[in-house]
């Protein structure tokens, strides 16, 4: 997400420097150079990257972060430096092809100028911007992350273990499955070390996931003859499922268009 950003910032009328592995530049260069540094690494090397660059800036100064998770790395910036300080979490990906309605979260870590600021360069090219802080994110993400992620595994675990080859099924695939099928290949085209890692390393999510595992079980056991769990769900989505129909009658006329290529 480096890259995408220095193009997006640069696209503002910004000059960015980049330091990295192949770079000239080092990160104790920009923390002397530049007035906003943003920390664009795993969680693991952020939360050290911050220890080691947040020192080496002053109080006019805002250091930022983008990772998954915002606890952890929102604290080690915190403890380590006079700057302000903001987390964020750009809810895409790299392959994104622009920032307008694509959600970011914001978590602020105390009182200061850049707020503003940073909101107004996000928003300028049309970002959902929510402001909320470190426990209610990760609590957020083990759901929005955790669980999603956990259950396209479990779906390919299950494909796995029936035999049932995604090429062989695909001539059967009703559209919604079609669409699962690609959500799954789309994971595991990408680093699958990643998505491990946002269901292993969020501490709020294993009660997530104890809690999906219970109501998966009670619904293989009752859905056959208690009509009232699919009530007691309609209830409680309320008027949801109408925006859902859009959203999704979207991506599957979408899906529709596409015109596979063998595999």
């Amino acid at each position: 997400m480096g890259q995408w950003f220095k193009e997006y910032f640069e696209s503002l009328g910004h000059t960015v420097l980049v330091s990295g592995r192949k770079t000239e530049l080092t990160w104790r260069d920009l923390a002397q150079q530049c007035r906003v540094v943003i920390i664009s690494l795993p969680l693991d090397a952020s939360i050290d990257m911050a220890h080691q660059v947040g020192p080496l800036m002053n109080k006019d100064q805002l250091l930022m972060d983008m990772c998954s998770m915002k606890h952890d790395i929102n604290q080690a910036m915190k403890e380590s430096t006079q700057a302000q300080v903001i987390g964020t979490h750009p809810l895409f990906g790299p392959s994104t092809a622009g920032m307008a309605g694509q959600n970011v979260i914001v978590c602020p870590m105390g009182e200061g100028p850049w707020l503003p600021w940073l909101e107004s360069q996000l928003e300028a090219k049309g970002a959902v911007v929510t402001i909320t802080d470190g426990d209610t994110h990760d609590r957020n993400m083990a759901v929005v992350q955790a669980l999603t992620h956990f259950m396209t595994i479990s779906f390919g675990k299950t494909l796995l273990q029936l035999g049932v080859d995604p090429k062989e099924i695909r001539p059967y695939a009703t559209p919604i499955f079609r669409l699962k099928l690609g959500l799954l290949g789309r994971m595991f085209a990408q680093d699958t070390e990643l998505y491990r890692n946002l269901i292993c390393k969020n501490p709020m999510a294993s009660e997530v996931l104890d809690q999906f595992l219970s109501s998966a079980d009670e619904v293989k056991n009752n859905i056959c003859h208690d009509p009232e769990i699919m009530a007691a769900i309609d209830a409680f989505l309320g008027t949801f499922p109408e925006q859902g129909m859009i959203e999704s009658d979207a991506c599957l006329e979408t899906l529709a268009k596409f015109k596979e290529r063998a595999v």
